[in-house]
């Protein structure tokens, strides 16, 4: 049975806990799709999202940039040089990095943009919420969700602005096939930041598992305007735009 946090008193002793046992482990998360996208490059094809159909949710770019393009550990060092707890100084970063990605020629270029947006996002501003955001990613590959939705609920009431802890708590919902929580939480995460194409490309996933084909279809194309170097959104929208759109032919 899962435990939800019940009020300050709780959510202090939970914090106090996880910042002792996860000091020692505590790194940098991985590039796209490994557990910052952890979550969310595993339900569908990793089986732990039960159902979802088509999901595009594996690793979206192979090799290194190409020499012209700032490597992701140049972009690494950038962002943590730029105060993130500011959100003006996030919102004027992520725009910049949105142009860039929208100019980029090919996945190659994309990649280490993609890789500096996906960290911004990550950046809470708070050393104590992105810790315990490295700890879900953690519980979710050792499959203990209870314990993982359990510190997602705690990050969302310390910190509810911040919307990557609404993502990854909808990512733990698929994984409970708990998808109306799932939906609701998703769309909160996007109405704090629409942008966010791992987020609309989950949302569709979980769409297209509820049968909502068309509403599905939206989200993959809106996820694929803001990043169109996602193949296996790519392939999912062609799939059900011919599955839906077809029919009326």
């Amino acid at each position: 049975m899962s435990l939800k946090p019940r009020g300050t008193h709780f959510t202090l002793l939970m914090l106090a806990w996880l910042a002792m046992i996860a000091m020692p482990s505590f790194a940098a998360p991985a590039a796209e799709d490994t557990p910052d996208a952890g979550m969310s490059a595993a339900p569908p094809e990793g089986g732990d999202g039960e159902g979802l159909e088509a999901p595009p949710f594996a690793k979206d770019f192979n090799g290194p940039p190409p020499s012209s393009t700032p490597s992701k550990q140049d972009r690494s060092d950038m962002l943590r040089n730029v105060p993130l707890g500011d959100p003006a100084v996030r919102a004027e970063l992520l725009n910049e990095l949105y142009g860039q990605l929208r100019s980029a020629g090919n996945a190659k270029e994309a990649e280490p943009i993609t890789d500096a947006i996906e960290q911004t996002w990550r950046r809470s501003g708070s050393d104590t919420v992105d810790l315990l955001m490295s700890r879900v990613d953690t519980f979710v590959l050792q499959a203990n969700l209870d314990l993982a939705l359990q510190v997602l609920d705690a990050v969302t009431e310390l910190a509810p602005e911040h919307s990557e802890g609404w993502h990854q708590r909808g990512l733990v919902h698929v994984m409970q096939n708990d998808t109306d929580q799932a939906i609701t939480d998703l769309r909160r995460a996007l109405a704090m930041e629409p942008n966010n194409y791992k987020a609309l490309r989950d949302l569709g996933a979980v769409l297209q598992q509820n049968g909502d084909q068309r509403g599905a279809l939206d989200a993959y194309r809106k996820a694929l305007a803001i990043n169109p170097f996602m193949e296996q959104t790519r392939r999912a929208e062609e799939q059900l735009s011919h599955d839906v759109e077809g029919r009326d032919i």
